[in-house]
């Protein structure tokens, strides 16, 4: 569901300190908004503050959403703590895979398609013959 920015009330939250959001922001303008900001039925903040500056800086007239009926501060406290410190880092072994996959994927023409086909294939048949 969308809504619009302007009409998302921020009251007290946990954190004080969005930190540094040129990041999210850059990644918001290029893919788009991942997750919805998630919200009360009385479009109260819930989750999703740092998203939502980056929105509002971006100039973002309409926002998607998530509606939850929150029942009591202390679920209101138990989401807000729970969308902060349940996400995990990827490693940096997963960060270099990330890097290796993004390179694979940008190669271009049929012959670079192939070639990133013939990788994945690698990839595959080496993920087989190790969990066998």
């Amino acid at each position: 569901m969308k809504i619009r920015v302007s009409d998302i009330k921020v009251k007290n939250r946990i954190r004080k300190d969005l930190g540094e959001l040129q990041s999210l922001r850059n990644s918001i303008q290029t893919l788009g908004l991942l997750h919805p900001i998630i919200i009360d039925l009385d479009n109260k903040l819930v989750s999703g503050e740092r998203r939502l500056e980056c929105v509002k800086s971006l100039g973002w007239e309409y926002v998607d959403v998530r509606i939850v009926d929150v029942q009591s501060k202390k679920e209101r406290i138990l989401i807000e703590a729970e969308e902060n410190n349940v996400r995990l880092p990827f490693s940096l072994e997963e960060q270099e895979r990330v890097k290796k996959l993004l390179k694979r994927y940008s190669y271009t023409g049929i012959l670079g398609k192939f070639w990133a086909w013939l990788l994945d294939l690698w990839d595959w048949f080496w993920n087989w013959i190790s969990h066998r």
